[in-house]
């Protein structure tokens, strides 16, 4: 039997408790990334360090595509646990965490044709291209690992239990950064070094995840026997529902990853020198995102455990609480950015050409967070309240309101251009799921 259960009012405080532990997983996960393109970027060229740039785009594809597999996660987790069905909150867990490592297998074995068409799609020198081919290759055997995590850090943060998160990316990223710099420097394996060793941290992460999800239940009250029988776990309603939830965000996603991977493509296009420094720039743009993406986490388990409450007081309250936090960081992001990435800039390559082109268009760089924001804020209350349909609409529409910006800019203002569309295409996510927002509300019903 669910039933709802009583929870006091949502303070600040509470918001800055759950959001920072994702803060620093978040900023964590592309640590992973980070250290690759520090190892290579000391002990390469610069042919290898665009490799990684254009591997990184490519890869992202699959990484950022499958993102649904985490944010059906945490949606549909939080309204359960906001209902109070401990049951369901299982059960979502026990079945999606095989769907990421299905699907992760499935992409791992059909790679010789999926590289081969990637490659059809981005332009860069054949050189670059080998050295993104044996970047990807070596990573892949990773994924079904990666797909599986994101899932459990999607069930973390529906329950409100973000530092289970950060555990497992502290275990990630020790293990990389250890075995990236011993294949590399010591053994010599240069980019299928770095490749490899991110592989065998996604499994080590994977491993944590899962001892600590068991604790996590052992502490609730233990497995529900009831709720992960097989015919209970095959409901037809609950894979119906989980279904279209995925299809939807899928969708979605896959619109805003043409998005990005076109600014990546777009930026592969304007040569060697640019791609590598365009490739450093979008770490900053990654971090700070994903820093970011903390209080849209937050905001998804709050406003949908509001939600599956039926709670508008209390959902309302989420909303303001979370874009409150996210506003102010997004303001210190790009503060940041422009004061800090001089030095980072020069930490991550030694090219002098590469740190000049980098540093011209740091600004546009600077601007992402404060112009963004709204649209991460966006994205975590509609995740939570499974508002999939909209997500989906206002995915497609954006990504066509980017790319005709782009279309105008690009011509006249060449890079320069280029990075103001990419700055429209926020502005446009956020505008788009704007327009959806009343309907939320009126789904809500106020419980006094």
């Amino acid at each position: 039997m669910s039933f709802a259960k009583p929870k006091a009012q949502l303070t600040r405080g509470q918001v800055l408790s759950q959001s920072w532990p994702i803060m620093l997983a978040n900023a964590a996960a592309p640590i992973v990334g980070l250290v690759d393109t520090f190892v290579i970027g000391r002990y390469a060229s610069t042919a290898a360090l665009a490799g990684i740039g254009l591997g990184a785009v490519i890869y992202g594809i699959v990484y950022w595509g499958f993102g649904f597999l985490r944010m059906s996660t945490t949606g549909l987790v939080a309204q359960s646990d906001g209902e109070g069905d401990e049951g369901a909150v299982q059960a979502h867990l026990v079945r999606a965490v095989p769907i990421g490592m299905v699907i992760g297998l499935f992409i791992l074995a059909v790679q010789a044709i999926l590289l081969p068409a990637a490659f059809m799609i981005y332009t860069a020198s054949p050189e670059i291209e080998t050295a993104a081919k044996t970047y990807i290759s070596a990573r892949l055997w990773g994924l079904p690992a990666t797909l599986a995590s994101i899932v459990l850090i999607g069930w973390f943060v529906g329950i409100s239990r973000s530092h289970r998160a950060l555990y497992m990316q502290i275990v990630l990223n020790v293990v990389n950064a250890a075995l990236s710099l011993y294949f590399v420097v010591a053994l010599g394996w240069g980019l299928y070094g770095v490749g490899i060793a991110s592989a065998i941290a996604e499994w080590a992460g994977l491993a944590a995840g899962l001892v600590i999800a068991g604790r996590e239940i052992a502490k609730r009250g233990g497995f529900n026997k009831a709720a992960l029988t097989a015919k209970a776990l095959l409901d037809p309603d609950a894979l119906r529902k989980l279904g279209i939830t995925n299809g939807n965000i899928f969708i979605r996603t896959m619109a805003l990853t043409v998005g990005f991977n076109f600014f990546g493509n777009a930026a592969a296009s304007e040569g060697e020198t640019f791609l590598a420094s365009n490739h450093i720039l979008m770490q900053f743009i990654t971090m700070t995102a994903l820093v970011l993406d903390a209080f849209a986490h937050t905001a998804e388990a709050v406003t949908g455990a509001a939600f599956g409450a039926k709670n508008k007081a209390r959902f309302d309250r989420a909303v303001r609480l979370t874009s409150e936090f996210s506003a102010l960081f997004a303001g210190l992001a790009g503060a940041i950015i422009m004061l800090g990435g001089p030095f980072v800039i020069q930490i991550l390559t030694k090219d002098p050409a590469v740190i000049d082109t980098a540093m011209i268009y740091l600004p546009y760089c600077a601007l992402v967070p404060v112009l963004g924001f709204a649209a991460y804020q966006m994205d975590g209350i509609f995740i939570g309240t499974t508002q999939t349909r909209a997500m989906r609409n206002a995915g497609i529409a954006s990504v066509i309101l980017y790319l005709g910006a782009h279309h105008i800019l690009q011509p006249r203002f060449g890079p320069h251009g280029l990075w103001a569309a990419f700055l429209v295409y926020y502005v446009a996510r956020a505008a788009m799921l704007g327009l959806y927002y009343p309907a939320i509300t009126r789904q809500m019903k106020a419980i006094k």
